[in-house]
C-alpha cells in the first residue's frame, strides 16, 4: 500500500474522531425542539456521507488494484459512518440505556454496524429506535454496497487478463 493512501486513510479516521470528541454534542440539557433540530441536522448529513462513500469507492476503482488500498478506503468509510451515528446517539443519550459517554456512543454505533449487539446499551426511546433503524438501513444499503463494490474490483491477476 502506498504511504500516501495509508496516511490519507488514517488522517480521515483521526480527523473524524478528533472532531467527534471536540464537538459539543451534549443533548441532555436541550429542549425537544432544539434536540430534534440537531438530530435532524446530523441525519441530514446522510446524503453527503453517502456521496463521500461513493467517491471513496470510485477513487479505489480508478486507483491501484492493491487490496490494501481498498481496505484503507473501507477503513475511512466505516469510520465516518460510525462517528456520524455515534454523534446522533450521543445527542439522544437519554433515550438509550447504558449510553453515558461519547465512547459509549462510539461503542454502540460500532456494535450496531458489526451486528454484534451485546445488549449492554439499548435504544429505549421511540426516537432513538427510529434513529437505530435508519442506521441499520444505512449500514445495510450504503456501507454493504461499498464493501461489495470494493470486493468486486479486479485484483492484479484479473486486471492483467482484462488488459489484453
Amino acid at each position: 500500500m502506498s504511504g500516501r493512501v495509508l496516511t490519507r486513510s488514517l488522517a480521515t479516521v483521526a480527523v473524524a474522531l478528533a472532531t467527534y470528541f471536540a464537538l459539543p454534542l451534549e443533548g441532555r440539557e436541550l429542549s425537544g425542539t432544539a434536540l430534534a433540530i440537531r438530530v435532524l441536522a446530523l441525519l441530514g448529513c446522510l446524503p453527503a456521507l453517502s456521496w463521500l462513500i461513493a467517491r471513496q469507492v470510485r477513487l479505489a476503482a480508478r486507483g491501484s488494484k492493491v487490496l490494501a488500498e481498498r481496505m484503507a478506503a473501507l477503513l475511512s468509510i466505516v469510520s465516518l459512518a460510525v462517528v456520524m451515528f455515534a454523534s446522533v446517539a450521543y445527542l439522544m443519550a437519554d433515550q438509550f440505556e447504558g449510553l453515558v459517554t461519547k465512547v459509549d456512543a462510539l461503542y454502540f454505533s460500532l456494535t450496531t454496524l458489526a451486528t454484534v449487539g451485546y445488549g449492554d446499551i439499548t435504544a429505549t426511546g421511540q426516537a432513538a429506535r427510529v434513529v437505530v433503524i435508519v442506521q441499520m438501513l444505512f449500514n445495510l444499503l450504503i456501507v454493504t454496497t461499498a464493501v461489495s463494490l470494493l470486493g468486486r474490483l479486479p485484483g492484479p491477476a484479473q486486471a492483467e487478463v482484462g488488459d489484453d
